[in-house]
């Protein structure tokens, strides 16, 4: 392997250390690993930000902005209330009531943003 696949090696290593101990938030984490191969030169700047030109990441992000406007507006506790009923022992049948509508949900959006708003809602429920 050349010097600069064995430094990216040692920064992917460091990061996920650093992940993996939660010392500073994971997007600095992975931004340092970023500039840390940039400044060294073993990416050059069209592949540094080549991430940020991709669809995906901004439309999860676009998506991440309707969860808190969700969560802020609890517009979703009706639904949850609806679909799961009152609390009472929490067994498959509650569990069935949550999954099926969940899973029929994700087909259509990122499930990552759908956990996200629907982790409030369901603590909430639970509590």
């Amino acid at each position: 392997m050349s010097v600069d696949a064995w430094f990216t090696l040692a920064v992917v290593v460091v990061m996920f250390v650093g992940l993996a101990l939660d010392l500073v938030p994971p997007a600095a984490t992975v931004l340092g690993a970023m500039i840390t191969l940039l400044v060294f030169g073993v990416i050059d700047e069209e592949q540094a930000f080549a991430g940020f030109s991709n669809p995906a990441p901004l439309t999860v992000a676009a998506l991440y902005v309707l969860a808190r406007a969700a969560d802020k507006t609890a517009m979703l506790a009706p639904l949850v209330t609806r679909m799961l009923g009152s609390r009472s022992d929490g067994g498959p049948g509650t569990l069935a009531r949550l999954t099926f509508p969940v899973a029929g949900i994700s087909a259509f959006i990122n499930n990552t943003p759908l956990v996200q708003m629907m982790i409030p809602e369901i603590t909430s429920w639970a509590a």
